[in-house]
């Protein structure tokens, strides 16, 4: 018998009609279903509430080749789930591709008096009944079927299962719909994730190009002034290629770990210095802290003019050895940068609010991006704490 014969029970009548234990399982495997993400997890699932509920020897869930338009066995059950795995039928025989075509389900208790059968894919299993029904997509596509064949201890499929079979293959239509939408997606992430990872390389080519030419500009100036001011431009730009080298790895996402980027910055930095013959070195107490890939880039050009300032100014006249401490810590509300050092401290007649300096004028304005506040404290050296919101 085909659908015409199962037409007069609603889904929801022969719901009420189904016994509480099947109704159980038909619900809990809707459930799992809809919890699952992966598509090979959903047909799993699928093809196993298809054994319990149907209580059949074999079932199948085939899906439609949209180039071919051919039914592709996506994941059978059964003993000769191995022989017909990935078996391919024309779409235009047997009973699969009937239900395809008139986006109906049928139903037969003896396939050798169908006129639609076509014959078994297996050599080793022979088909009593059937039961197959159309999994029609959001747009009114018909995308695939599911069938389940031959009910245990011969028994027979009634007008009933075909609705509680519809919901069912609802349910996995449903699923499988969201499965290759998230699928489309992350697709979708990983071009867009391999784009952003070639703009960061090229970027952080780039600037070590421009670092490159303003060093090599350097070496031939000779006047001292000027030295500093290509000096100082060179820090900033290796700065922002030292982000852009971090963010260029695939490992890294928009979110780079603040600790280490403030790492490898000093260790440029104090690279840098030692060629100008600078007696101090760095010591860093940092603590792990995930930020924001372009807050960590102002954060990183804050502490190369606080470096670029002590390098310059703190350590003059003093022969022993300067320390400079870099500290990073966090609470729940304010990520916490200290830089301090051990040098002559800041001059009488210091201002920060005068900024005349170009350093001091891009530490301001980088702390109002990040709406970050700074306290200097100069005695026995300088200190620099800054609060940075996390938020």
């Amino acid at each position: 018998m085909t659908s015409e014969h199962a037409m007069n029970l609603t889904e929801g009548e022969a719901l009420r009609r189904l016994p509480d234990r099947y109704l159980d399982v038909l619900l809990s495997t809707i459930k799992g279903i809809n919890r699952t993400l992966e598509f090979k997890s959903i047909i799993n699932e699928s093809m196993e509430a298809v054994r319990l509920l149907m209580n059949t020897e074999a079932s199948s869930l085939m899906l439609i080749d949209r180039d071919s338009g051919k039914l592709y066995m996506s994941l059978p059950t059964g003993p000769a789930k191995e022989e017909i795995k990935g078996v391919s039928i024309p779409s235009d025989k047997g009973i699969a591709s009937w239900v395809v075509q008139n986006k109906r389900p049928y139903v037969s208790n003896d396939v050798s008096s169908s006129e639609h059968f076509w014959k078994d894919l297996s050599k080793t299993f022979k088909t009593r009944s059937i039961i197959c029904v159309p999994l029609i997509n959001r747009e009114n596509e018909v995308v695939g079927v599911l069938q389940a064949l031959n009910r245990r201890k011969n028994g027979k499929f009634t007008p009933h299962d075909i609705p509680v079979f519809q919901a069912l293959a609802s349910q996995v239509t449903f699923a499988i719909e969201r499965a290759q939408e998230i699928d489309q997606l992350q697709n979708q992430l990983r071009e867009k994730d391999a784009m952003i990872t070639e703009i960061h390389h090229r970027i952080k080519n780039n600037l070590q190009v421009l670092s490159s030419l303003v060093e090599r500009e350097s070496f031939e100036i000779e006047d001292d002034s000027i030295k500093k001011v290509l000096t100082d431009i060179l820090m900033r730009v290796r700065s922002m290629a030292k982000l852009h080298e971090m963010l260029s790895r695939k490992e890294i996402t928009d979110q780079i770990e603040l600790g280490t980027y403030i790492e490898q910055l000093t260790d440029k930095i104090e690279q840098m210095m030692d060629t100008m013959q600078v007696n101090a070195s760095i010591r860093l107490k940092i603590q792990p802290i995930l930020l924001e890939s372009e807050r960590a880039l102002l954060c990183g050009l804050i502490l190369n003019e606080l470096l670029l300032n002590i390098y310059k100014h703190a350590f003059t006249g003093i022969e022993e050895k300067g320390e400079i401490i870099i500290e990073l810590a966090e609470d729940s509300e304010l990520i916490y940068l200290n830089v301090s050092d051990n040098g002559i401290g800041l001059p009488e007649d210091f201002d920060y609010e005068d900024k005349k300096s170009l350093g001091l004028w891009i530490v301001d304005m980088m702390l109002r991006k990040l709406k970050g506040e700074l306290s200097i404290e100069s005695e026995a050296g300088t200190r620099f704490s800054i609060k940075i919101p996390k938020d």
